[in-house]
């Protein structure tokens, strides 16, 4: 392959554009899913009013980057009042698409720096492999393509340990204050990039006292002065982040459990700080609601059983159902090669983004929330850098085990690369063939039923002439602001007569309020809508639409696009 700078260049500006193309391809066939409008409305409410009180369990710089566009094209949020309610469908679209947009801006930091970070570890082929490698990824485009968190976050950790990485290896001013920058943009993404990056940080200096030679005594003090220099950039910068703001620590929204260690710690920082005027006090109170919602937990499904708490094995679980397989056996490859030669320069380089990478798995499956992939979603660019080393090309002469290796390598990424092509447009909802075709067995919310099929639903309703539905949905988008009219809540006890649309979540048993909807398992779906929604037809009096017998069609699926 061409090594050329404009040649490399030119691919990596291709890689990018294909990364948005296909993620704005998807703007308009999902509507906003659970958490979209939430993030959209912290963001405005901050743009609108200076102040960052609606959901501080977030920090705001991701929420600001997305509200954005949509605050500049009108979109307003009233206290009290669910975001564009009193709007047009037509603005609905535009504004929700405008705030999808504002995540964009992550996409090319991210693609810049996988690139640029390979090119360091194994050669420029590497850093383009490992480029293409989070280009494609089903689950990056994904959460790219949506109003929410989780892409900025893996966006700002990876530019982080990047300059972690460099400030370990070679110690000095610049990269200190490239790393306090990079730290403080990840902090104001999401709170688990407290925990993640100094973990990560800590191996990077790790092993490179392993592989370095000592630090001479003196170089304590020029570390010590480093250190309050970044810890000093990083506070104004979080401070900064949340406009300087300045007051008393806002109430729990989530409290720990009382009589555990959570609990005590939350209210022992209450109790110290009191009415005290801090800094950034929403930052503060942020953390605090995680560590008591962490505590709290939250409804989690994995194979079949729902739980308040969640599985050590979750995690893992979901990397092996969510990643592509090439994907995979690039990282068993990559992993036996690392393994069978330790000694070499590009072992040791690999081991900063696969320590990075577990470290992230490792604190995970410590974690009561186990809502989605999204939540270890920084980990792929890790786990793709890893991967790429096996197309490390450095020194003029390649033996032909080694060419095997690489061109073997580059057949995995093109299929990895099909794989996605062919999941287009239902990224989130990806599975590999493992769990493919029977997805709700293993996984559901944000890996596969996050409340973004109500639309494809309302055109399957309006292309069906079906005027009246009882819904079960998983989401928080408003069926009437989609033009889906006749909307009945499904009953819990009795199949009702006529059309029947549910959540397969809510089928599965999760969020349902005590309600059971499992009898519907027993019946055979008329349509299938999206990856998340069975559309179901029982006989009785209601209108039956274009479908003359229906219950003739309950053996027969329909995949609405």
């Amino acid at each position: 392959m061409p090594t050329s700078p404009r040649f490399l260049g030119f691919c990596l500006g291709l890689l990018i554009l294909l990364f948005g193309l296909r993620c704005w391809r998807t703007h308009r066939v999902f509507n906003d899913t659970a958490d979209e409008a939430v993030h959209i409305s912290a963001g405005l409410e901050m743009w609108r009013t200076g102040r960052y009180a609606l959901e501080p369990q977030h920090p705001p710089l991701a929420r600001l980057a997305l509200a954005l566009p949509a605050y500049l094209a009108g979109l307003r949020q009233r206290p009290g009042v669910p975001l564009w309610t009193g709007s047009d469908t037509e603005f609905y679209w535009r504004t929700l698409g405008l705030a999808r947009l504002g995540n964009l801006i992550f996409a090319p930091f991210l693609l810049v720096y996988v690139y640029l970070w390979g090119s360091r570890l194994s050669g420029p082929q590497a850093g383009l492999a490992a480029a293409a490698l989070v280009s494609f990824s089903p689950n990056l485009l994904a959460h790219a393509a949506l109003a929410t968190l989780d892409f900025a976050a893996a966006a700002t950790m990876l530019i982080c340990a990047y300059h972690l990485w460099r400030w370990t290896d070679q110690p000095g001013t610049g990269n200190c204050l490239a790393a306090a920058l990079a730290f403080g943009f990840a902090a104001l993404t999401k709170f688990s990039a407290l925990v993640f990056l100094p973990l990560t940080a800590a191996f990077f200096l790790l092993t490179r006292r392993r592989r370095g030679p000592a630090i001479p005594a003196g170089a304590w003090k020029t570390a010590a002065r480093q250190i309050g220099l970044f810890a000093l950039l990083v506070s104004v910068l979080i401070w900064g982040g949340y406009w300087f703001e300045t007051g008393p620590l806002p109430p729990a929204q989530f409290s720990a459990p009382p009589g555990g260690p959570s609990s005590e710690l939350q209210q022992a920082i209450r109790n110290l700080l009191g009415q005290r005027s801090l800094p950034a006090p929403a930052f503060l109170a942020g953390v605090l609601d995680v560590i008591g919602h962490n505590s709290q937990g939250h409804a989690c499904y994995l194979l079949g059983r729902v739980g308040q708490f969640g599985w050590w094995y979750y995690f893992p679980v979901a990397l092996a159902l969510k990643s592509t397989i090439p994907f995979l056996l690039l990282l068993i490859l990559a992993a036996g090669f690392l393994a069978a030669s330790p000694g070499r320069s590009e072992t040791r380089q690999a081991l900063a983004p696969l320590g990075a990478a577990l470290v992230i798995l490792l604190v995970s499956i410590s974690s009561n929330l186990n809502l989605g992939v999204r939540h270890i979603l920084a980990i792929y660019p890790f786990l793709a850098l890893t991967a790429a080393v096996l197309f490390c090309r450095r020194g003029r002469r390649i033996s032909l085990s080694r060419q095997a290796l690489v061109t073997a390598a580059a057949v995995l990424v093109l299929w990895h690369a099909a794989e996605s092509v062919a999941a287009h447009p239902d990224y989130l909802a990806y599975f590999n063939q493992i769990a493919r075709g029977r997805e709700e067995e293993f996984l559901l919310d944000s890996n596969l039923d996050w409340g973004q099929d109500l639309e494809r639903l309302r055109l399957y309703l309006e292309q069906n002439k079906i005027t009246a539905v009882s819904l079960s949905y998983f989401g928080r988008a408003d069926p009437a602001r989609l033009g889906i009219a006749g909307v009945r809540s499904l009953a819990a006890d009795s199949p009702p007569a006529g059309w029947v649309a549910v959540s397969k979540a809510h089928i599965a048993g999760l969020a349902l309020a005590g309600k059971d909807l499992s009898w519907l398992r027993a019946r055979h779906p008329v349509a299938r809508i999206g990856k998340s929604i069975l559309v179901y037809y029982f006989p009785g009096r209601e209108g039956i639409g274009l479908l003359e017998h229906p219950q003739d069609q309950q053996r027969e699926t329909h995949q609405a696009n």
